[in-house]
């Protein structure tokens, strides 16, 4: 399991009324730990991460669903955040996104993370410039 993964399942127990679900946590970390330097991030990089997770994987390990499938995944979790008005996303397609944090998803990430914690999911999962 990811350490993006625990911290998104620990994130939520202690902060139950967030009104998200681990996959949207990992998608918001993922934003917020991957900041390229024009906002444009890979999907194929947040696939491989959900590939690892195992709130996706069916019982035995693996998953049941396609690479469109988890695309989509990213996209309706990315548009759920949108909507809470954590992120700001300018385009979105098949292969990359373009989009940043708002200031409230910085802050949502902040208050509910530690910064040692922070720091570990930095450095497995992103930090890509």
């Amino acid at each position: 399991m990811p350490i993006v993964e625990l911290v998104a399942k620990k994130t939520l127990e202690l902060n139950p009324d967030i009104g998200l679900d681990v996959v949207d946590l990992i998608v918001l970390l993922w934003m917020y730990s991957n900041p390229y330097d024009n906002n444009r991030r890979q999907l194929s990089s947040m696939r491989t991460v959900l590939k690892m997770s195992e709130t996706l994987q069916v019982p035995g390990g693996g998953l049941d669903v396609t690479e469109d499938e988890l695309t989509q995944i990213v996209l309706g979790s990315l548009q759920k955040l949108k909507k809470k008005g954590l992120v700001y996303i300018r385009s979105a397609g098949i292969h990359f996104v373009k989009g940043t944090l708002t200031d409230d998803g910085v802050d949502l990430i902040k208050r509910s993370i530690k910064t040692p914690v922070l720091k570990r999911v930095t450095a497995e999962f992103g930090d890509n410039p």
